[in-house]
């Protein structure tokens, strides 16, 4: 009964997985020859040419304090080795042939978990070999924020060969495979095109020059919710303390009290932004502009303290005038400011 029950168990098994067991353990025709799979096509003669691509099927992510993209990659790679000549539609597993190890020079947090490597490789006419890894994860790539809302960013992705140099391999753009799919996950930014390049860099210490393949995506960030949910709100904030220009200045009291209360306003505003804001040490546009709003705001302030101090010394005409010079002076300083954060530092 045990073995029966072990015998139902693995055909089972075949039924359901069948598809990852190689060819050449079911067709008569597919036996693969007597090769060394840690030696590469046509050893010792000119470097074995691999054509590669990288799809990005899915971006689920962009951080940008810690400089990362996260999303879902397809790494397409295809080379001849004639030793698999006559194994034209026949599949074996990686381990048994050669293949280049190509692996991200970006540093990368991958889940292991959630990683998928497909265990073998097709063969096609002419012992063409192909081979598609796909990763999920979270991969290094530097962006500049100092124009951060209003900034398009370029990410790149590199590929190498953790074991051959340009002597031994060389790489060839797949432009048909490389590109973004139609849709992405991730509502806050577009994704544009895709530039593909091949290169050859020097690694120090290592004495040897390797072929690099680098994808360089096109992204530029949706704006609107750092407009409405950001800029509108502070540009109220900053009109609202001007209202105490036309308080009397008699009034010393409403107006000193709408002054600490913008004041305290904005100060609570930006406290609930440090959960959307990148954390830089450098200054970004809108880091510039939440600055300047507040100085705006703590000056119409010291503004309202100051004519307070002019009625007290009984010079209430000068109080007035000040409050109507304000009243044009800080719409214009504060139109004059964000004008120039946002046209012509961006």
């Amino acid at each position: 009964m045990a073995r029966l029950t072990l015998s139902l168990s693995l055909l089972l098994l075949v039924l359901f997985n069948g598809y990852h067991l190689p060819a050449a353990l079911g067709s008569e025709g597919c036996r693969l020859p007597a090769m060394r799979s840690d030696q590469r096509p046509d050893a010792g003669g000119p470097p074995t040419e691999i054509t590669v691509g990288i799809l990005i099927a899915d971006v689920t992510a962009i951080n940008d304090v810690e400089q990362t993209i996260s999303g879902d990659f397809v790494v397409r790679m295809s080379w001849i080795d004639p030793r698999l000549a006559d194994q034209a539609g026949c599949r074996f597993p990686l381990a048994r042939v050669w293949e280049p190890r190509l692996e991200l020079l970006n540093s990368s947090q991958l889940d292991a978990k959630r990683k998928f490597q497909r265990d073998q490789v097709e063969i096609k006419a002419g012992g063409r070999v192909h081979y598609h890894q796909r990763f999920f994860g979270a991969i290094s790539t530097y962006h500049n924020l100092e124009n951060f809302p209003f900034d398009p960013q370029t990410f790149s992705l590199q590929l190498t060969s953790s074991e051959y140099d340009a002597e031994e391999i060389s790489f060839k753009i797949d432009n048909k495979f490389t590109r973004v799919a139609n849709r992405t996950n991730i509502p806050d930014w577009t994704m544009g095109k895709t530039a593909a390049a091949v290169e050859e860099m020097d690694f120090a210490g290592l004495e040897r020059t390797r072929p690099i393949f680098t994808l360089k995506i096109d992204a530029s960030r949706n704006t609107s919710f750092y407009v409405y949910k950001v800029m509108v709100p502070l540009s109220l904030i900053v009109m609202m303390s001007w209202s105490v220009f036309w308080i009397n200045p008699v009034q010393f009291g409403p107006q000193i009290g709408l002054s600490a209360t913008a004041m305290l306003t904005l100060i609570a505003f930006q406290f609930a932004l440090t959960g959307i804001l990148p954390k830089l040490s450098y200054f970004t546009i809108m880091d510039k502009l939440l600055l300047g709003s507040t100085v705006l705001v703590f000056f119409s302030m010291v503004e309202s303290v100051t004519t307070i101090n002019l009625v007290s010394r009984e010079r209430e005409d000068l109080a007035v005038r000040l409050d109507k010079v304000c009243r044009w002076l800080f719409p214009l300083a504060f139109t004059l400011f964000w004008a120039a954060v946002i046209f012509l530092v961006a």
